[in-house]
């Protein structure tokens, strides 16, 4: 461990009770990057991510680090912006830190993480920026292109349409892709029979009953919810022994109402099963005939859907984004339909309900296809490709010998730092005080609500930007 270069990754969330796309994303990509690397995960708070991450070898240190939410729905006053929170004092220790450590580069999670990127390479310090998201498509759509571009050394996309937000040149130049897999450790292939027995024991769901089921992190309008339960009022009219399975907790508890509120309307509530998280995603996965996904955003990936392919269960989803691109990659583009519409859905399901035995066939030969192209085979033999080039880039001899890149967009005055060192400095006085003053402040710290966290900005905010962070605290809901 000692002999290997040190990398830091920065992951925006740290959920307390659940873990999101993201943040299983990052997880599995520190795991397998720790047999090139010595990998430290830098997170806002305590979570499930940090506590899985320590219990895997990887050590974690928390730093409260600000994100930009605009850079997900980008807005005039972006970049503005960005230099304000490069005036701030969380930047200003995070460059100290980084500055401590000097690894021998960094990677940020997702568009929102500006702050780590932005830091890194005032410092001289690469960095690889991972994208698992889908740019909100406007006029200010360009502005968070080149915010990524210019504080980015290289670029990791999860699939295809999300590469597509960016220029020609990007792609030819600095992207790459690695689309995420699963861990094979949570598939317990032996035990799915029983498995699936105990579960739907415990959901009171008979043998011969079907259970269609829908399965997200959070529950938001964006991920679809109301149109599920529309599918499930369709399909219940004609198959009354089917039965209903929803996971994912309440980030919008008006929106969840809604959707609990016509459940109980059409006399559904028995049918029902709500739960906010899966602790076993193969005890879900298995209890499960078919599973439906209906997201109305362009997903940067089918994380969902590929999980239930890779438990042999079939899937019918809406064609968005990168939901689209894994279904057709795998050859299961007849389960998809199209966006927001929920009779297309049911009409999907009810099909396959009604032959079990090709549903069946559906699954197995779905199951195959996506080990072959995402499975953890095809991820690590990816993902060796990309670190034998970091190592040679970043940390062999050729690297160490090289001068640091200039810093690239530094708010105005700012000074550049001292270039990378080959190796990581011995701890001084002066930064061992700084680091203890930050371990402190995180002991006993809570997390502020967004008004506060909006009060601790400049106080020179104008009007407009002071709409423009309401939109980030939509956004910030999406995430």
């Amino acid at each position: 461990m000692a002999d290997k270069p040190a990398v830091v990754l920065f992951s925006h969330v740290s959920n307390d009770n659940s873990i999101t796309g993201a943040e299983k994303l990052l997880l599995f990509f520190a795991r397998e990057l720790s047999s090139y690397f010595d990998c430290l995960l830098v997170a806002p708070q305590e979570g499930k991510l940090t506590r899985q991450a320590r219990h895997s070898g990887i050590p974690v240190e928390l730093l409260p680090i600000p994100l930009v939410y605009g850079m997900y729905t980008p807005y005039a006053g972006l970049e503005e912006d960005i230099r304000s929170f490069q005036e701030d004092r969380e930047y200003k220790e995070l460059k100290a830190w980084l500055e401590q450590r000097r690894p021998a580069f960094i990677i940020t999670s997702t568009c929102v993480h500006v702050l780590p990127a932005a830091a890194a390479k005032s410092l001289g310090i690469p960095v690889i920026w991972k994208i698992s998201e889908i740019i909100t498509e406007n006029e200010n759509t360009p502005l968070s292109i080149q915010v990524i571009n210019r504080f980015s050394d290289q670029i990791i996309c999860i699939s295809q349409t999300a590469a597509l937000s960016f220029t020609d040149e990007m792609r030819a130049s600095k992207i790459a892709l690695l689309p995420p897999t699963w861990d094979e450790r949570e598939v317990m292939t032996g035990a799915w029979s029983k498995l699936r027995i105990e579960r739907r024991r415990e959901l009171r769901v008979g043998p011969a009953s079907p259970l269609i089921g829908y399965i997200s992190s959070f529950i938001i309008w964006e991920k679809g919810l109301e149109h599920f339960i529309h599918m499930a009022i369709l399909v219940a009219q004609k198959r009354p022994d089917a039965r209903f399975l929803v996971i994912g907790q309440s980030r919008d508890k008006e929106y969840f109402n809604i959707c609990k509120r016509k459940v109980r309307l059409e006399g559904l509530s028995s049918r029902f099963r709500f739960e906010s998280y899966a602790e076993s995603i193969a005890e879900t996965y298995c209890a499960m005939d078919v599973l439906v996904v209906p997201s109305l955003v362009r997903e940067g990936f089918g994380m969902t859907a590929m999980e239930g392919l890779s438990f042999g269960k079939p899937v019918v989803a809406y064609d968005s984004g990168g939901l689209g691109e894994i279904m057709r990659a795998v050859d299961c583009s007849e389960g998809l339909v199209p966006r927001e519409n929920s009779e297309a859905l049911a009409e999907r399901a009810l099909a396959l309900l009604s032959q079990p035995e090709l549903a069946a066939t559906i699954g197995a030969r779905s199951r195959g296809r996506v080990i072959a192209l995402y499975g953890p085979a095809a991820y690590r033999e990816r993902l060796r490709g990309l670190a034998e080039a970091w190592l040679h880039r970043w940390a062999g001899p050729a690297a160490a010998a090289a001068p640091p890149e200039p810093p690239a967009g530094e708010a105005a005055g700012e000074s550049a730092a001292p270039g990378a060192a080959p190796q990581r400095p011995p701890a001084g006085r002066r930064a061992a005080k700084r680091r203890g003053r930050l371990r402190r402040k995180l002991a006993g710290r809570t997390a502020p609500p967004r008004s506060a966290k909006r009060a601790k900005r400049p106080r020179r905010a104008s009007r407009r930007r002071r709409t423009s962070r309401k939109r980030r605290s939509a956004a910030a809901r999406r995430r």
